[in-house]
């Protein structure tokens, strides 16, 4: 029952950030080519998430990351973030919730495609992790652009309120 309850939280919680959440802003051209150089840092880890397809490319997904709404990639997007290396929980709130669990380590790159599936009611998708040696993943980064992270939602005050999906 409790699962149940978490679960249609989540959903609504999910349509809400689908429906109300601000339009996404394109990453100034500096930032966006400051990512494309994939440069690591010493002490933390760079994630990129990326959606590249033509099917669904009109559909905004909002992403999650550790309890925190970073935005909803549209079109050709990706998103870069800069994090304390160790485990990340990525969610894709779409038709249904897709989480991913990431372990990250400092001075390396992750790379995460977002792909778009049909759903029955409304679009879903799937979250993949991309090795990093494989060019798929920086190619995804290179034929897209990048949004600006979502500063004005703070992290919900329950941490850990995705933890019984």
């Amino acid at each position: 029952m409790k699962k149940t309850i978490s679960i249609a939280s989540i959903a609504i919680l999910g349509l809400s950030f689908g429906g109300c959440a601000p339009k996404m802003i394109k990453a100034s051209v500096e930032k966006d080519k400051y990512a494309k150089e994939f440069k690591t840092n010493p002490n933390k880890s760079n994630i990129y998430i990326c959606k590249n397809e033509n099917f669904g490319s009109r559909v905004n997904m909002p992403l999650i990351i550790d309890g925190k709404f970073i935005g909803k990639t549209d079109g050709h997007s990706f998103f870069y973030l800069t994090v304390v290396p160790g485990k990340h929980t990525i969610m894709s709130l779409t038709e249904n919730i897709q989480t991913l669990l990431l372990n990250t380590e400092k001075n390396k790159n992750y790379f995460i495609w977002q792909e778009v599936k049909m759903g029955a009611w409304a679009a879903d998708s799937k979250l993949h992790k991309v090795d990093a040696n494989h060019k798929f993943g920086k190619n995804c980064i290179l034929e897209t652009y990048m949004l600006e992270e979502n500063k004005n939602i703070k992290k919900h005050k329950n941490k850990n309120m995705f933890d019984n999906i």
